[in-house]
């Protein structure tokens, strides 16, 4: 499973970010989104960037604890906080920007796809449909 985006209908709302704290830490807060939204202001060419579920991440590669981990019963990678080391590697390795540092907790943080909560929240707060997800 990973999310498709279809940016050139992403009127840049944010609510596919303020839905995604609220959901995944219990308060709204764009910098702890797991979802990012580039916003194009003048030209409406906005970039969305999340975590694309790879086959073989790079940010998993660069971890040197192996803290993100495939679950394989929800079929999405996920951050291992227990053994977490909050160096960051995985953030510089991502090739699609789409691992972040949440400044207020001080953690990476990644798309999880609202593992284990069924459709994921940004999908179902986008109203443009810029975001569905595919098995």
């Amino acid at each position: 499973m990973h999310l498709i985006t279809k940016a050139s209908v992403c009127s840049g709302c944010l609510s596919c970010m303020t839905v995604c704290s609220t959901v995944n830490d219990g308060y709204s807060s764009l910098s702890s989104s797991r979802i990012e939204i580039e916003l194009d202001e003048f030209g409406g060419n906005n970039r969305i960037f999340v975590c694309r579920q790879c086959a073989e991440p790079d940010c998993a590669r660069a971890c040197p604890v192996d803290a993100i981990y495939k679950d394989n019963t929800l079929g999405v990678w996920r951050v291992d906080y227990g053994l977490c080391i909050g160096c960051r590697e995985c953030v510089d390795a991502c090739r699609f920007s789409a691992m972040f540092f949440d400044p207020l907790q001080r953690r990476v943080i990644k798309c999880e796809l609202c593992a284990g909560r069924g459709s994921p929240a940004c999908v179902e707060a986008c109203p443009t449909g810029a975001l569905r997800l595919k098995a």
